[in-house]
C-alpha cells in the first residue's frame, strides 16, 4: 500500500511540474517541444511503479459472495419488510389515537407476511389511558377481526 502511495505523490508532483513549466514556456517556440519532454517524463511517472513490479494488484475472491442459496437474503428482506411496517402502522395508529384526544404511550404492532408475500396485521399491543377507545379505533383502521391486547394487563 506504501508503494501504491508514493506511487500517486510521485505522479500528483510531476503533473504539478508539468503544469508549471507548460506555463513559464506557453509563449516560446519550445512550447510543443517541451510539452513532448514532460509528457514524456509524466508517463515514465504513471508507468514506473508498474514496470518495476513494485505494485501488484489484485482482485477479491467474488466467489464468496455468489450464493445459489438467497433464502439468507430473503429472510433479511422480510425481517425489513415487517420493522418497516411495524414502525409505518404503529405511527399511523398512534396519530389516530392521539387525535382522538386519547393519550397512548405505546403500540406495538405484529406483522405477518406469508409466503405470497401478502402483509396482514393480526394483532396489535397498546398501551393507553382508555383502552376500550383506542381498540375501537384499531379496529376501525385494520379490520374488526384484529386482535387488540392491552399490555397494563
Amino acid at each position: 500500500m506504501e508503494e501504491f502511495s508514493n506511487a500517486v505523490k510521485a505522479v500528483c508532483i510531476v503533473s504539478a511540474a508539468v503544469c508549471i513549466v507548460e506555463n513559464l514556456v506557453s509563449g516560446t517556440r519550445l512550447r510543443s517541444q517541451m510539452r513532448l519532454i514532460l509528457n514524456f517524463v509524466l508517463l515514465m511517472a504513471v508507468t514506473a511503479p508498474f514496470v518495476r513490479g513494485g505494485l501488484e494488484f489484485e482482485l477479491p475472491d467474488f466467489g464468496k459472495y455468489d450464493s445459489p442459496d438467497y433464502s439468507y437474503s430473503m429472510e433479511i428482506y422480510h425481517e425489513e419488510l415487517k420493522r418497516k411496517t411495524s414502525e409505518n402502522v404503529s405511527a399511523v395508529l398512534l396519530e389516530q389515537i392521539t387525535a382522538a384526544g386519547i393519550k397512548c404511550e405505546k403500540i406495538e404492532v405484529g406483522v405477518n407476511i406469508s409466503e405470497d408475500s401478502s402483509i396482514s396485521i393480526s394483532r396489535v399491543i397498546i398501551s393507553a389511558d382508555d383502552f376500550n377507545g383506542a381498540a375501537e379505533i384499531v379496529r376501525s383502521s385494520l379490520g374488526s377481526e384484529t386482535e387488540v391486547l392491552d399490555e397494563n394487563t
